[in-house]
């Protein structure tokens, strides 16, 4: 008889064991499954975040403009014809081709603007269109003083070709470069 107790108690322990081990199996899969549910929400929310970032860096890229002698993402406010004096600016409309070059010289101009040698606006431009440090500089400086995106960061550097690098770093998974995007400012494009 005592034997067949014994079998008795060693049965239910056994199982309590088999049991635990299952439940803490299950618990460790739960708490993977929850950890790559939270990893892809992040995921989801930074990509969308860089997403929102490059739609302002290429707002940005659209409005810039060298119309006044000096290159910025500032819409000019002083255009077209003024108290009858035209304005090196022709436009504020950045679909408009005379949005980016300066139509005139304004004669009343006589400090040289920056990074220039000169008080002509076209001259002042085409000086800055040939040094792409220069040109870009405002460029990158507008783009980063925007917000960083969500659970990212955003770097730039100036490289040839008045190409503004964007790369951005995932700032959960030490550092993985996530995505990188080359822009090309449209007044770029009106540099001789």
């Amino acid at each position: 008889m005592s034997s067949e107790q014994g079998i008795g108690i060693v049965e239910p322990l056994v199982l309590t064991v088999m049991l635990m081990i299952v439940v803490g199996s299950t618990a460790v899969v739960f708490n993977s499954i929850n950890r790559r549910t939270i990893s892809t929400q992040q995921q989801v929310v930074m990509q969308a975040s860089i997403d929102d970032n490059l739609r302002q860096i290429k707002t940005l890229a659209r409005r810039y403009t060298c119309c006044s002698g000096v290159c910025t993402t500032t819409i000019p406010t002083t255009f077209g014809v003024v108290s009858g004096n035209t304005q090196p600016c022709a436009t504020n409309n950045p679909l408009d081709d005379r949005y980016y070059f300066p139509q005139v010289d304004l004669a009343s101009t006589t400090a040289n603007f920056p990074n220039t040698t000169t008080s002509s606006e076209p001259i002042a431009v085409e000086q800055l269109c040939a040094n792409n440090t220069a040109f870009l500089t405002p460029f990158q400086t507008a783009v980063n003083a925007l917000p960083q995106p969500v659970n990212a960061t955003r770097t730039t550097t100036i490289q040839p070709e008045r190409i503004l690098r964007v790369t951005f770093t995932d700032n959960n998974s030490n550092n993985r470069v996530t995505r990188v995007e080359n822009i090309i400012p449209h007044m770029a494009y009106f540099c001789p």
